[in-house]
């Protein structure tokens, strides 16, 4: 009986040794979840005001109206699905594929001109930032799913 009661010590020691790992790595966890969902949600707002300033810049032509529509729906409800608490893979990718579907069908020949006459922007480069905003909400949507 002596004996069980020299190990039963060691044995508390070792589970709240246990423990505290477990939270610490609970905790890192959570940090890295935080941190990759602040990082989504700086590049969806950086996205919403790139194309807040491109629709009050462009007037309405063609189907730019419906592009407008489309576009602000679309992140929209980007935004409230990655403003959940567990996100959903499968809806973010769904709407991000459409995002980037309706932005490459809208950036015609038309849309790049305009976007020439009407802002100084290179037509190349406000593509290519607002392409790199989607990809970085996606990397990060990916990161808070890994970590959730």
């Amino acid at each position: 009986m002596s004996n069980t009661n020299n190990n039963l010590p060691n044995q508390t020691s070792s589970v709240l040794h246990n423990d505290t790992v477990s939270s610490c790595s609970t905790s890192k966890v959570q940090e890295k979840t935080q941190l990759s969902r602040n990082r989504c949600m700086n590049s969806l707002r950086e996205l919403k005001s790139q194309f807040k300033f491109i629709s009050e810049t462009l007037q309405d032509f063609g189907t730019m109206l419906i592009f407008k529509r489309t576009f602000a729906q679309d992140l929209d409800l980007l935004e409230h699905h990655l403003s959940k608490e567990i996100i959903s893979q499968t809806d973010c990718k769904t709407i991000l594929t459409k995002l980037r579907t309706t932005f490459a069908n809208a950036f015609n020949s038309e849309f790049k001109e305009r976007i020439q006459k009407s802002t100084r922007f290179d037509d190349q480069s406000f593509k290519d930032s607002m392409i790199r905003h989607m990809d970085f909400i996606e990397k990060y949507m990916l990161e808070t799913i890994l970590h959730q």
